[in-house]
Formats: C-alpha cells, sequence, structure tokens
C-alpha cells in the first residue's frame, strides 16, 4: 500500500495480526532487508515494514534531515493506528526512532530494538564508540567516499540477499542526493535521549561490525538499567540479514519478556 505524507507516498506492507512491530530501514536500504523477520513474526505480531521517501518504492525525495524521517515514521503510527508499537531500526534507522523518540516521549511504545548503531556517530577526546575513524575533521571525506570493503562478514542469507537485490535493481539509491541526510545522522546525538527512555530498549550489536567498537553497548547500560545490549558472533553491521536466526530468537526473547 501507498501512504501519503508530506511530499512523498511511502510504501509500507502489513502481514501479520497483534503487537505492531514496526521496522525501519537504515540509510539508502530497503524493505525488504526485513524479510526473514517479517516471515518469522507475522505469525504472531503485525509486522510493518517500509521504504524511506526516496527509497526503494515509496515516492518523493530523499529526506534532507532525520526531523523529515522521523514525522513519517510518525505518519505511519498515526495512519495505522498502531497502538503501543514495538520500534525496530537498523543502522539510521535507530537515529530514526529517536529523532522521533525526542519530539513523542508521551506516545505508548513496547519497546525499541537498535540493530548496529552507535548512539553517537562522531568520535572525539570524550566519544571512541562512534562511526570507525569518523571525526570532524575527516567528516566531508566519509560523505562522499563510501567505506570500502564490504558491510556483513559473509554476506546476507540467500534468501534476504535475493529480495534485497531485487529490490536494488528496481530502485537503485542515489548516495549524493543523500549527503544531506546522512550529514545529519553523523552530526547527532542521541545519547541523551537513549539515557532518559524509560521503556525497554535492546541493543543487538556484530560482534565484526566493519562500522561500529561494541563498546557503546555496555557504555549505554552502566547509563541506563532499561537498556540491555546483546552481542551476536559471527556478522556485520546487517546483522538480521546476515545471521536471521540467531537475531530472530535475541529478538523473540526481548518480545516475549516486553511485549
Amino acid at each position: 500500500m501507498l501512504l501519503s505524507v508530506s511530499g512523498a507516498e511511502l510504501a509500507v506492507e502489513i502481514q501479520g495480526s497483534g503487537r505492531p512491530l514496526v521496522f525501519v530501514n537504515g540509510f539508502g536500504s530497503y524493505k525488504e532487508i526485513w524479510c526473514d523477520q517479517v516471515k518469522t513474526f507475522a505469525r504472531r505480531y503485525q509486522a510493518v515494514y517500509f521504504d524511506a521517501r526516496g527509497q526503494g518504492e515509496s515516492t518523493g525525495s530523499v529526506a534532507m534531515d532525520l526531523a523529515t524521517q522521523a514525522m513519517d515514521l510518525d505518519q505511519v503510527l498515526k495512519q495505522l493506528e498502531l497502538k503501543r508499537p514495538v520500534l525496530i531500526g537498523h543502522s539510521m534507522g535507530a537515529s530514526v526512532i529517536w529523532a522521533w523518540r525526542k519530539l513523542h516521549r508521551d506516545v505508548p511504545i513496547a519497546g525499541i530494538v537498535v540493530v548496529d548503531q552507535s548512539p553517537k556517530m562522531l568520535n572525539d577526546d570524550n566519544w571512541q564508540f562512534g562511526f570507525v575513524n569518523l571525526t570532524a575533521e575527516t567528516e566531508d571525506l566519509q560523505l562522499m567516499t563510501p567505506r570500502p570493503g564490504h558491510e556483513t562478514l559473509h554476506g546476507m542469507a540467500p534468501q534476504v540477499m535475493s529480495a534485497f537485490l531485487r529490490a536494488e535493481s528496481q530502485h537503485p539509491f542515489d548516495r549524493v542526493e543523500g549527503k544531506a541526510l546522512l550529514q545529519d545522522h553523523f552530526e547527532a546525538d542521541w545519547r541523551g535521549g537513549v539515557m532518559a527512555e524509560a521503556m525497554p530498549v535492546l541493543y543487538v550489536c556484530a560482534a565484526q561490525s566493519p562500522y561500529f567498537p561494541i563498546g557503546y553497548g555496555p557504555w549505554l547500560e552502566e547509563h541506563n538499567r532499561c537498556v540491555r545490549a546483546v552481542v551476536l558472533q559471527s556478522c556485520g553491521h546487517d546483522i538480521m540479514a546476515e545471521v536471521p536466526e540467531a537475531f530472530d530468537q535475541t529478538l523473540r526473547h526481548f518480545l516475549m519478556q516486553h511485549a
């Protein structure tokens, strides 16, 4: 289905019924990256997943900032009348969730799940758990030059890879068009929001992430007792797509406790 928001139409898919699980993509990604989770959890929950504006099957231009994507997420929640959802964000999708949460602390949710994303991207003298080698001095270069190598350790699971590559071939992402959004993501700092969160939060970290050291998980646990961090082995950045069985089991345990 296409859901109308200001300046765009979002391609939204809904499967199953029950407690809503809302899956939020990362930068330049596609809703198909969640296909294993949708298949697994739609048997008991309502799985909602969508392409961000200007990405995948959604229309409009790529958002200029996280605030715009947060407003789109808000419209998804409101127009679909989703009650006490669990919000699950991968990579920049987690920042979208925190941008939304900053403005909607009063909206009841059941929990938040963050997949391989530090709450602060830029490293400095007081923060060494951000994006690898990203500092104020290297930001311009990293904005225009994708990191060499692969996001995953062994590649996505075959069933996910085929769906993802099909979506990518049909709707290639323009990284240059997304530069402003990526810069906003680089410069955001969600540590305060995470530390203030009163609902359950699960951080799922990749032991072999090419992007983040796993130290941000324990750091957040020390600063907020509502936060738990889990490290999954034998995977890179796209945890849910690379080791779906391990990720699904981790998510299932969280949902059994909190949703």
